[in-house]
This record gives structure tokens, sequence and C-alpha cells, in this order.
């Protein structure tokens, strides 16, 4: 058995310890990176290096498993909070091996995904070479292999089938009609059995955020959709989340909430939420049946809800099989905004809500821990404005789990 002497620790400076730590760290990320580049398909940006692919590798690995924000910052795992960004399987969620082993391959395959989704919402880009330059690859010597792949994944041109993403607002189709007249009158949800001409009020400390389903076109007429949204801590790039003993302690604190619509033959529903004032964002959103699987944490919109306000948020079109101008068909929520026929169509139920109500600022690019959903991004069409960097605080230093 070989042991150091203590005069052989001191020799050695705590610089010099520190750089064989950071090159074993590196070393040990290009090493996990290079599992994505396979004979088959690989990563490619123009221009970029091989240390870039890795670091945003690792930054994507440590987003995906909830150790790091988009922003970079740290979360911390509050036990005293419904935190949403611990691992299913940390949390004890599920009971027996069997259920254990199911959760581990479904997360490790939803991390796998946010993985490459993030990369792509970097700038990378999915490249899937032909079969016959795949075998290429496939029989080059390692060092050869090593060289190849040096280069490609900076290289200005590549060869194969390119997945990336280059749009990150909801689609824009002049068959998808989001504005104009409406084909239909207006209606008020504000609650089952709730009266919509019966006198809102707001509390001293409350707010409310307005949105309306407009369906205006075939492809939206009759379908169903809903949109939800979280609070947003702006100051630290991350979200609030409600405390366990929240009854307790009596905290009336709005966490989230979601608009879901219940009239679809209704050519222009408008909802009314309560909330707490402070800052949300737009999380997700889905239509027809199916329940909302991504999460907008890689960039949301964000918005402010004042006191004493009616904020309008937006028109919000659930398309399902809607036919396009440029060919095939699109199902996802489109957005727009339509601040004065709002207004015009509150005011017909409540008149003094509607002298209240006012155009929310939106700010773009909002970012806070990815958890349990496929992770995206989604930029409000038309807001130039974006979400101020967070304090930095916490930030990553080291590779994480």
């Amino acid at each position: 058995m070989f042991f150091l002497t203590a005069a052989a620790l001191i020799a050695q400076p705590v610089a010099a310890q520190e750089a064989d730590t950071d090159a074993d760290m590196a070393q040990e990320i290009a090493e996990d990176a290079a599992r994505d580049l396979k004979d088959s398909r690989f990563y490619n940006k123009p221009g970029a290096s091989r240390a870039e692919y890795n670091a945003d590798w690792q930054s994507c690995r440590l987003i995906a498993r909830g150790s790091q924000t988009p922003a970079g910052s740290v979360p911390i795992y509050d036990p005293a909070m419904y935190n949403p960004a611990i691992s299913p399987l940390a949390a004890g969620i599920g009971s027996g091996i069997g259920a254990a082993i199911g959760a581990a391959i479904v997360e490790g395959q939803m991390r796998r995904a946010n993985r490459k989704n993030c990369l792509l919402i970097k700038g990378w880009r999915l490249v899937d070479l032909p079969a016959a330059q795949a075998a290429k690859v496939a029989a080059m010597p390692d060092a050869e292999r090593q060289s190849y792949f040096e280069t490609v994944v900076g290289a200005q041109t590549v060869d194969g089938q390119i997945t990336e993403m280059t749009s990150f607002t909801p689609v824009a189709d002049d068959k998808l009609n989001m504005s104009g007249t409406l084909a239909g009158p207006p209606s008020l949800f504000l609650g089952k059995k709730v009266d919509p001409k019966a006198p809102l009020a707001l509390a001293d400390n409350e707010g409310a955020l307005v949105i309306a389903f407009r369906r205006n076109d075939a492809g939206s007429a009759g379908r169903s959709g809903r949109v939800q949204i979280r609070r947003f801590d702006r100051e630290n790039g991350d979200l609030f989340y409600q405390p366990r003993d929240w009854k307790k302690k009596g905290d009336r604190t709005t966490y989230g909430s979601e608009f879901v619509s219940k009239d679809k033959k209704s050519a222009y529903e408008l909802q009314v939420v309560k909330l707490t004032p402070g800052w949300y964002v737009l999380q997700t959103d889905a239509v027809g049946a199916v329940l909302p699987n991504t999460t907008n944490c890689f960039g949301a919109p964000a918005f402010e809800v004042r006191a004493g306000e009616y904020a309008y948020l937006a028109d919000a079109s659930p398309f399902l099989g809607a036919k396009l101008a440029t060919g095939g068909e699109h199902s996802g929520m489109g957005y727009a905004r339509n601040f004065d026929e709002a207004k015009a169509a509150m005011a017909g139920f409540q008149p003094d809500a509607a002298a209240r109500m006012v155009e929310a600022r939106i700010e773009n690019r909002a970012t806070y821990s990815c958890a349990g959903q496929v992770m995206t991004r989604m930029d409000f069409p038309g807001v130039t404005e974006v979400v101020p960097a967070p304090v930095a605080k916490n930030m990553a230093g080291s590779a994480g789990s």
C-alpha cells in the first residue's frame, strides 16, 4: 500500500492542487460530452470550438438534472418549500423497487430530451449523418475520429439531416386569424355558477389577470385550451415556491394559477383570475384535452400584476389541426394582443373592472428552474423587452451531480 508523507502533501502548492482538479474535471466533462458525438450524429455550431461544445453540454446536463438554472445559478432546495426541481427519486415519490426503476427510466429519458432541447436552444444543431458517411466515421481509428469531431462541431457546412431551433415565437400564418372582427358575441367566465354580471371587487392587496380565449376561424372554433402561470422571482431568476406549511401560516400568496376554457362555443371567452400582486411567467399552455407537458423555463414571457388593477395579458387562440397557408396543419396556442376589444367586451359585463383594465407590460426571456417537464422557450410575439439578468448569487462553480 502506498502512503503520501506529510512532507509530500505540503510540497504540492494549493494552486497546483486546484489546477490538477480543474484539469481532471475538464477531462471528465469532455468524456461525458463525447456521448453525444457519435458515428451517426453529432452537434454542430458554425465557428464553435470543441471546448465550447463541452461547456454547453455540461451546462445543459446540469440544467436538465435540476442542479442549475438556465441563468447559471444553483437552485437552493429548501425542504420547507414545494420545489418540483428536486428529482422525483430524491423526493421519495413512488414506492418499491419497481416504481423506483420505472421512475429512473422515465427521468433519464426526460433528462436526455431536455439536454438536447437545451443545446438546440443555445444554438447548436443536431446533425444525423447519411448511412454511408456514418460508416466511414465508424471505420476511423480512434485518433482520427477524435480529430474529426474536433473539427466537425464548428464546421461551417455539414452534410446530413439537421435539427435546429431558430424561432421561439408561436406560429403565425395567414390562415390563423387572431384579430379582426369577432366571430360571435363575447362571454365572461368568473367561476362555476358565478353570474358574469355580479360586480367584481378586489381586496386591498389584490390584483387580477385577464385572458381571453379567442376563436375566430375554423382552426380554433370549438377548441378548448388552458394557460398556466407561475409566480416569478424576478430578482433571483427563479420561481417562488409555496411553503409546505402555508395553511398553518395562513399564507394566501398566489404561487400559480391557470385559465381553462369553459365554453368552447364562445367566439370570445374572457376570464378573470384574482392574484397576489407581483411578477408572473407564462409557464406553459395546451390545447384540446391534452394536459401541458412543457415548461418555458429556458425563456418565458414575464408580466406584472399590480394591486387594484385588471391586467390584460393576451388573447389566446387554441388551434387544433388548423390548416396553414404554407401547407400542413398546426396544433398549438396562438397569442395576440387586442386590448381595446378586450376592454370593450369586459365593459358589457363588468364596467367598473373595464375602467380599471390596463395592458400588462410583457418582458421575454424569463428563466427559472426546469423541473419535471419538457424544457423549452417561448417568446411572446412582438415583444422586444427582455427580463434583466438576475442578481449574481449562488452561481454554479462545479460540475454538480
